[in-house]
């Protein structure tokens, strides 16, 4: 799978590009995710996901993506997913195109719906998607009844469209009991 992957990242010159290859293998990882995981698929309105595991196989958080899994193994950019871990810690996982971030610690300048925006920390785990691990108290609440959500890292923009965000944050709750520590 790697090579057919590394085959169609490659320059005109025929060279694996840095970039390329880093995105053939998060591809490569979606897909393997998305079939390993297929016993904790869950959604809620056109949304999907599923209960991650970290590097020692303990639970890690749920999370649902604005669209389905299908979907998200085909192109996994320019996408919003909602997180939540076992201590009921809100999330986000900001996708954008290939290219566009730096790593390492980000900034992300969010706009919930008609609310000014707020600086928020977060990680950029590849040069196209950001984690914010925690919304805040205030946000989480705007979040909650906004049609619409605007992020902005290192002067690139995105914005997402929003369903009733409570029915996904009630679902994310569910996923976590069912799947995430017991006890």
């Amino acid at each position: 799978m790697f090579a057919r992957l590394r085959r169609m990242h490659r320059d005109e010159d025929g060279r694996v590009t840095r970039g390329g290859m880093r995105a053939a293998l998060a591809i490569a990882i979606i897909l393997m995710a998305g079939t390993a995981q297929a016993q904790n698929l869950i959604a809620q309105d056109g949304w999907e996901g599923f209960a991650t595991r970290d590097t020692d196989n303990q639970f890690d958080r749920c999370v649902l993506y604005d669209r389905t899994v299908q979907a998200l193994t085909a192109s996994p950019y320019d996408m919003l997913g909602i997180t939540r871990d076992a201590a009921g810690r809100i999330g986000l996982l900001i996708f954008y195109e290939p290219r566009t971030l730096t790593r390492g610690p980000a900034t992300v300048q969010l706009r919930v719906g008609e609310r000014p925006p707020v600086s928020i920390g977060g990680t950029a785990l590849s040069d196209f998607h950001v984690n914010v691990a925690a919304l805040d108290p205030a946000t989480l609440a705007a979040l909650r009844d906004a049609k619409e959500i605007e992020a902005t890292v290192d002067g690139h923009t995105i914005r997402f469209a929003l369903p009733a965000v409570g029915a996904l944050l009630d679902r994310l709750d569910a996923c976590v009991k069912q799947y995430g520590p017991k006890g």
